[in-house]
């Protein structure tokens, strides 16, 4: 493996300590702790876009809290499930037992596949299910009513009384709107924003992220040779604020380069890892569309206009603003 294909891993295993990422972990960490010491279960539930960072959280959690074995047995006090495209009543309990590492017979019955996995949950001693993706259960077209899905999970989460942390884009708070008992049982959604360029210390935020990778690359021997002010303006542009879509440019950008020795990355390197990245801001202003000689700053809008299309097409409501910190 050369310097550069070095550099990509880095890129792809670094975990960035952002704020948002932080904050948001660290709330989730503590209704774990809450639950596995025995408190009250609750339902979570983090809405967000698409590349804001909802992934890395899950594998985040997902490594602080592993199976093991107690006195021989299995041991999974956090258990991870990730819900399939498409996913009906029956697919939802076989999610469960699969995440468990169960198989069950395509014959099996709902009712039965539910019994099933109510048995093999208690079995592993499973305080808190993550379920990952779970706005799949509204999708367009969905087989799935959001209220009958709804009824699942408060069926689950009653007769175990366990804690249920759901991620998924917005879409997924159909399933709150349709069961007001659901809504009882959970508190208030916890949004997960990208970040704000009209908050000074959101906007730092982010400039912090893109230094950070700027930094992976100078120390490979790639030093970026764009301005780190028109560098941060100009992946906020493609990225709206989403964190996951900037590491999405910055592994393009060092995927470049893996065949060729250290040196310079220009603007126009910036360019081309235009070509494997989805512009997630508004079409209206792209991306280093402006020339390489341009030191000009950015107007205030175009960033504001990048965020909010990312919020717009995402169909998640503006925040509202915190007089302190950035906490959302």
């Amino acid at each position: 493996m050369n310097t550069a294909q070095e550099l990509r891993k880095d890129i792809e295993a670094c975990e960035l300590p952002h704020p948002f990422f932080v904050d948001h972990l660290s709330a989730l960490e503590q209704r774990i702790n809450d639950s596995l010491a025995g408190f009250a279960p609750k339902i979570e539930r983090i809405p967000g876009p698409s590349g804001v960072g909802k992934s890395s959280i899950v594998t985040t959690l997902a490594r602080k809290y592993p199976e093991s074995r107690v006195d021989g047995r299995r041991y999974v006090p956090v258990l991870i499930v990730r819900v399939p495209q498409s996913a009906t009543a029956k697919l939802l309990p076989n999610s469960v037992l699969a995440a468990l590492g169960i198989k069950v017979a395509a014959s099996t019955t709902g009712g039965a596949m539910f019994s099933l996995m109510l048995t093999q949950l208690r079995l592993a001693g499973t305080r808190v299910i993550i379920f990952d993706e779970i706005s799949h259960l509204v999708d367009e077209g969905s087989r799935v009513p959001p209220r009958a899905a709804s009824d699942w999970l408060k069926a689950l989460t009653d007769t175990l009384d366990i804690t249920l942390i759901l991620f998924g884009i917005p879409r997924l708070e159909r399933l709150f709107s349709a069961n007001e008992q659901l809504r009882r049982r959970a508190r208030p959604a916890r949004n997960f924003y990208p970040y704000d360029p009209s908050d000074d210390k959101q906007m730092a935020a982010y400039a912090s992220c893109v230094t950070s990778y700027a930094k992976l690359f100078a120390s490979a021997g790639y030093p970026i040779q764009v301005h780190p002010r028109i560098l941060t303006e100009q992946t906020f542009l493609l990225s709206g604020g989403l964190v996951g879509v900037l590491t999405d440019f910055m592994r393009e950008l060092a995927g470049l380069l893996k065949k060729e020795t250290p040196r310079p990355v220009t603007y126009l390197d910036c360019v081309r890892a235009l070509e494997e990245v989805s512009h997630a801001g508004s079409p209206h202003k792209l991306a280093f569309h402006d020339s390489t000689t341009n030191n000009n700053k950015l107007q205030p809008a175009a960033l504001t206009q990048a965020y909010a299309h990312v919020l717009s097409s995402n169909t998640m409501p503006m925040p509202i603003r915190k007089k302190e910190g950035i906490k959302q």
